[in-house]
């Protein structure tokens, strides 16, 4: 799947989020790190920390963020939606979008 292909996608979820199925969105795109940990800075590691690399983070590193929100929910039911309700997620995913749009 191309960059815009992948961008159509993300920002389908964006306007219409459906927090049940970002797995697995983000897995139809090839945007899971199932190494995130190799790309985290903190250990053990700190979502909220992690966090707050996104905005200078490069395409990679930020797909291995959100695929650290997701195992986090995994560990913790209901984290996802928690972060999403506080205005975490949505972030994430717009700084895929734009950097996949430099990557063209």
């Amino acid at each position: 799947m191309n960059s815009a292909d992948k961008i159509k996608v993300i920002e389908e979820f964006i306007s219409n989020p459906n927090i049940n199925r970002l797995y697995e969105t983000l897995e139809e795109i090839d945007l899971i790190k199932y190494n995130y940990s190799e790309y985290m800075t903190t250990a053990p590691i700190n979502c909220d920390e992690e966090l707050r690399r996104v905005p200078n983070a490069e395409c990679d590193v930020v797909s291995a963020i959100m695929t650290m929100l997701l195992r986090e929910d995994h560990f913790s039911n209901g984290a996802l939606r928690e972060r999403h309700d506080r205005g975490q997620v949505i972030p994430v995913l717009e700084r895929l979008v734009e950097l996949l749009e430099k990557e063209g």
